[in-house]
């Protein structure tokens, strides 16, 4: 005789730690593919293929940059770039 509903499936933790595996790669594919802050003479711009702030933005913020003549909105010379900003990473205590 069999209990019908209320059978438990149990399984291994190869299912966690697909799911482990798999949102660490995404965030790892996201944040080493997606806009990236960069040093750009005495500012920082971030460089965005997908999105540019227009020429004339009055926004007070990281301006959305790409490279001339591939943007129809701000840009910037490839050859001024300076380093990525790097995040600093907070300390434990």
């Amino acid at each position: 005789m069999t209990n019908g509903g209320n059978q438990r499936k149990t399984h291994d933790g190869n299912e966690d730690l697909l799911l482990i595996v798999l949102a660490f790669t995404i965030g790892y594919i996201d944040n080493n593919t997606g806009p990236q802050p960069y040093h750009y003479q005495d500012t920082i711009v971030v460089v965005d293929k997908k999105y540019q702030c227009p020429k004339h933005c009055a926004v007070h913020h990281h301006h959305s940059v790409y490279y001339a003549p591939e943007s129809q909105g701000m840009v910037i010379e490839e050859e001024f770039l300076g380093k990525k900003v790097k995040k600093k990473k907070k300390k434990r205590k």
